[in-house]
């Protein structure tokens, strides 16, 4: 497809003094014999050489129309007819059928350059519908040909973590089997980290699960107080949760669930001391508003505010938080944290303001 804008190429177009070509017979026979009867009837048999001239107009305009600026042509025929006529009558060439010729020929010029503008703006249009009804129909292919291969991925994906479970928890059996039967302290020693490591394989495989799922359904609207008050069996009871979220909807991932549930994990495996957990809105600027997850843990020091958001940071599998920055990445969601050392984390998710509403009701 020619990148040049549609002017430049209208102005790449062939030259209105070339010979015309696309000619149609019978409307040229029509203009010259129109000519021809205004001449010899009006001009040179009543010696009227005014009135006639402006039927002129109306001839030079339809050939504008007909062939563009090549009408300029048909301008000069007419505007030398008249000439040569009044010459045959007084003997001379006057000013006046001179300037009449003249403004003919400007007449035909001007029209006959906006038709063939706005031809060549059609042209043009109707070739980029042609070519992007082409790109539709391989954006079309194109999609279905990835559905299919995503589809494979994901059956594929799925069957293996299916068998690597089962084998998971063949090998944590024959761990604890052999627990039992040794009692040698260093051996058991490696056997719990065997396990240990058999553990992070299970959490690794569920992040997979949970990762291939990101972007995979449309984003919604959802209330944030109901998915919380759905998380408050996964909080111990010397734990307590506070909602201050005035019925806050948010437009996200249907995974934003997984957010919340990894934040509370998070404080729970890391604050030590976690005691509190409270989640409300602060209003920022610009219609911008953000989402405060906090606890009174030990907090996250100032040197891996944004390291425990990289994939593999952290004591356990370093999953969690990158899984949460990429769910929220889907629909524009940002977050950081900005929590002070040992008095807790400080969570902050900011949503644009086409991203919230509120419902007026705390679900």
């Amino acid at each position: 497809m020619d990148e040049r804008r549609p002017a430049d190429l209208c102005r790449t177009r062939e030259s209105w003094w070339q010979a015309l070509d696309n000619v149609k017979p019978y409307a040229l026979a029509v203009l010259i014999l129109t000519g021809l009867t205004f001449e010899l009837v009006i001009h040179y048999f009543l010696k009227i050489s005014v009135v006639y001239t402006q039927f002129y107009y109306l001839v030079v305009v339809f050939a504008g129309f007909w062939y563009g600026r090549r009408a300029v042509w048909v301008a000069l025929f007419l505007g030398g007819l008249q000439i040569g006529v009044s010459w045959i009558i007084t003997g001379s060439i006057s000013p006046e059928s001179l300037l009449r010729t003249l403004i003919l020929v400007i007449v035909a010029f001007i029209v006959g350059s906006f038709i063939e503008l706005m031809n060549c703006y059609r042209e043009l249009l109707e070739q980029q519908n042609r070519d992007l009804v082409e790109i539709n129909l391989q954006l079309g292919r194109s999609e279905e040909a990835t559905g299919i291969a995503n589809k494979k991925i994901g059956l594929l994906a799925s069957i293996t973590r299916h068998d690597i479970r089962n084998q998971l928890m063949a090998l944590v059996a024959f761990l604890e089997l052999s627990k039992m039967k040794i009692t040698d302290a260093d051996v058991l020693s490696l056997l719990g980290k065997a396990d240990w490591a058999a553990q992070n394989i299970q959490r690794q495989i569920e992040f997979t699960k949970n990762y291939e799922e990101i972007g995979v359904q449309t984003p919604q609207w959802q209330n944030v107080s109901t998915i919380l008050e759905g998380l408050r069996p996964l909080i111990p009871p010397q734990v307590d949760l506070e909602l201050r979220l005035d019925g806050l909807e948010v437009y996200a991932d249907p995974l934003l669930e997984k957010v919340f549930e990894n934040l509370i994990d998070n404080s729970l495996r890391h604050g030590e001391r976690v005691r509190h957990i409270t989640i409300s809105t602060l209003q920022y600027g610009l219609g911008e508003i953000a989402i405060e997850y906090a606890d009174d843990g030990v907090g996250v020091h100032d040197e891996d505010k944004e390291r425990i958001f990289e994939k593999g940071f952290g004591k356990n599998t370093g999953l969690g938080l990158f899984l949460i920055r990429e769910i929220l990445a889907i629909t524009g969601l940002t977050m950081k944290e900005s929590g002070v050392y040992e008095t807790g984390v400080l969570f902050e998710i900011f949503i644009p303001k086409e991203k919230y509403r509120f419902s007026g009701t705390e679900s």
